[in-house]
């Protein structure tokens, strides 16, 4: 049965059973798609939700920068077409999907408690350190769509990409524009990977460390799922993403992430407790049969390509 979109206004029969056929080339692949997937991991129903509308967020957000108008042209273009088909963005999308998950699942106290144990380490003689708490607890505090987008934790190249490809679904919905060359330019030029959580995160986890917090950034809760993952990535050779990935999808890999950082079992427990999903809390029975070393060596095989232009 074909469901025609519900969003569309009602069109004259001869006219939707046109369109109805000349979309016949898509539904079928979208049906192939559905039929034969090319993972044998289901993709929660959530997820693709979530990874839509960050994109949406996104799309909108850099098509408003780039015309200084209500945004609404290219997202049609975008969603009809594969401008966007672009596996570091996908990557992208399931692991800022996971994240805000994640945070869903720390209440809001826990973050204030975080908050609160990184200003009391704000130091007027180490200047750098105290940049680095204020950036993070910055970017804490940012709204809720720009939360939600992920903007600021884009890596450049998926930002290039999207920015470009924005820009060309702008130019072929007849929104031209001459100065739209020198938007791009500056748009692209103002974006900074500095800004973002990973960075901020992984740069003050470095920072803590030194001073010996060892304990407290072990501890999600006391440090704040952000800081927590910078950690891990700074600790594992990795890229903020792929943990929060990890962390996000509770089972194996988090219990590998955890053998890997070298947790005890009881540490384990407790860490996947609290952020997995009661159907998806690891088993830890063979926990100590795996390696640091093997743990380690899979984990760093991850590599995910996020910076990738």
């Amino acid at each position: 049965m074909i469901v025609s979109d519900g969003q569309r206004p009602l069109e004259h029969p001869l006219r939707e059973a046109e369109r109805i056929e000349r979309e016949q080339p898509a539904l079928q692949a979208d049906l192939a798609a559905r039929l034969f997937p090319r993972s044998q991991i289901a993709l929660e129903d959530a997820t693709v939700a979530s990874a839509r509308a960050i994109l949406f967020t996104l799309v909108n957000a850099i098509e408003a920068d780039l015309t200084g108008e209500e945004p609404g042209l290219s997202w049609p273009i975008i969603e009809r077409s594969r401008l966007l088909d672009h596996p570091p963005l996908f990557r992208f999308l399931m692991a800022h999907a996971a994240w805000l998950r994640l945070g869903q699942r720390l209440p809001a106290p826990l973050w204030q408690r975080s908050n609160v144990w990184l200003s009391g380490h704000i130091d007027d003689d180490d200047e750098l350190l105290s940049e680095s708490i204020f950036s993070l607890l910055s970017a804490r505090s940012r709204t809720v769509e720009e939360r939600l987008s992920g903007r600021y934790d884009l890596p450049a190249p998926i930002f290039r990409h999207l920015v470009r490809q924005i820009d060309a679904a702008l130019l072929s919905s007849d929104k031209a524009d001459p100065h739209r060359a020198h938007d791009v330019a500056t748009l692209l030029a103002a974006h900074d990977e500095a800004a973002g959580l990973p960075y901020l995160s992984a740069r003050l986890a470095v920072q803590l460390a030194r001073d010996e917090n060892f304990e407290e950034l072990r501890d999600p809760v006391h440090a704040g799922l952000d800081l927590f993952a910078g950690y891990l990535a700074s600790e594992l050779g990795c890229s903020w993403h792929d943990v929060v990935l990890m962390l996000g999808e509770g089972g194996a890999r988090l219990m590998l992430l955890l053998r890997a950082a070298a947790f005890r079992r009881s540490e384990a427990q407790g860490i996947a407790d609290l952020l997995s999903p009661t159907d998806r809390v690891p088993d830890l029975t063979h926990y100590k049969e795996v390696s640091k070393k093997a743990a380690r060596a899979l984990i760093a095989a991850t590599g995910s390509g996020f910076g990738d232009a």
